[in-house]
């Protein structure tokens, strides 16, 4: 039922002998099919001659009130059909693309084909705890469970907020163990062969996710305008092939990026092979100068082909070097410096919240970091001890 601003009216009623106060009111009920109709109650409020009309106007309010937040009407109405036509409609505007596809792929997958066709007033906490404890022995990740709990905690909070039920049933759930997630990392000596054999173009991009530490959307949506001499800035993403002009995955995304002096002769060598000299033309576009390259497309062909061509057997993807960087990098400089280059927003298990990032040291860690990998020897003296 949707919650109405209303007060109701009182009338006399009776005869000579004993008049009363009555109350009217309307309550909107939603049907199975999410149409709302409007229906009239009336309720007796008391003797006249022992209540005054303002009195019996407040006992009417009242009335109403406690209709209104215990009277839940979700008995009718599936779980299914609140997330579609109510939840998703109201939040799938403001998901990010790749959130988009990731929150309703677990809908889609996990949730939906498990709770849909419970009703509202039927869902109980046992139901949705149940499904986190079969996904968890399914052998789903910490991250698919999690993300379970997370988007049922949220529909239901919805529920509960359009007054089609009366509590969140999942607003307690707890994660049920889950299999420790696989972390691999690309060992420093397979880092420098593989990065060496490949060509122009696909080595500074591979040197860029490795040393720069860039996420594939941000890399794919560098324009000339982000390269500003001795690093990046990040002005936008790019993803599925679309420009996304400002958008980044956190307000710290959006800032400097340290480019290593072993990759500034490159990015140089690589820009005048290009004709299209526009601040605005994409650094690595796709076979059209104005499509950004998808970085699926780019993992399959020239990385993981080389890869294969050189035995390479790790693993091998953007989030590979990525982690590889911050596990490199605990031998060169402090944990701020490193949260601080990979722009991370929370580092509250590894650092003091007070520490503050010291430019300088940033720039020397990454330098260090990459000379280090593409050098087959770093000298013990310069290692933090």
């Amino acid at each position: 039922m949707r919650t109405r601003h209303q007060n109701g009216w009182v009338e006399e009623r009776g005869g000579r002998a004993r008049r009363w106060w009555y109350g009217h009111y309307f309550e909107y009920v939603t049907d199975e099919r999410g149409r709302e109709t409007r229906r009239h109650r009336g309720v007796y409020l008391g003797e006249k001659s022992k209540l005054r009309k303002w009195a019996a106007e407040d006992a009417l309010r009242k009335v109403i009130t406690a209709t209104q937040k215990h009277q839940p009407m979700g008995d009718s109405l599936t779980f299914e059909w609140f997330t579609r036509e109510r939840f998703l409609p109201m939040r799938v505007p403001q998901w990010a693309p790749s959130t988009r596809e990731t929150n309703l792929g677990i809908l889609e997958n996990h949730i939906l084909p498990r709770l849909g066709s419970t009703s509202l007033a039927a869902l109980e906490k046992f139901h949705c705890q149940m499904l986190l404890n079969d996904l968890a022995t399914q052998g789903y990740s910490f991250s698919v469970v999690d993300h379970s709990r997370i988007m049922v905690k949220a529909i239901l909070e919805e529920a509960v907020d359009s007054d089609l039920i009366g509590k969140n049933p999942a607003r307690k759930l707890a994660n049920p163990e889950t299999r420790e997630p696989q972390k691999p990392l690309l060992p420093k000596h397979k880092a420098r062969e593989l990065i060496n054999a490949l060509p122009l173009r696909d080595r500074l991009i591979a040197m860029i996710a490795a040393f720069c530490a860039m996420r594939p959307g941000e890399i794919f949506g560098l324009q000339r305008s982000s390269f500003r001499g001795d690093y990046f800035y990040v002005q936008g993403t790019a993803w599925c092939g679309t420009m996304q002009p400002g958008k980044a995955k956190t307000k710290g995304s959006k800032t400097s990026v340290v480019i290593p002096d072993v990759i500034l002769p490159l990015l140089n060598a690589w820009l005048e092979t290009s004709d299209n000299d526009s601040p605005d033309s994409l650094l690595f576009p796709s076979t059209r100068p104005d499509i950004p390259m998808r970085p699926e497309v780019w993992l399959r062909r020239p990385l993981r082909t080389m890869a294969r061509k050189l035995g390479i057997t790790s693993k091998v993807n953007f989030q590979v070097l990525r982690r590889t960087f911050a596990t490199n990098a605990q031998e060169f400089g402090g944990p701020k410096d490193v949260q601080s280059h990979l722009r991370h927003t929370h580092i509250s298990t590894t650092m003091d919240v007070y520490t503050q990032a010291i430019p300088e040291s940033v720039r020397k860690l990454v330098n260090d970091v990459a000379n280090d990998v593409m050098t087959s020897i770093t000298p013990a003296s310069k290692r933090v001890q």
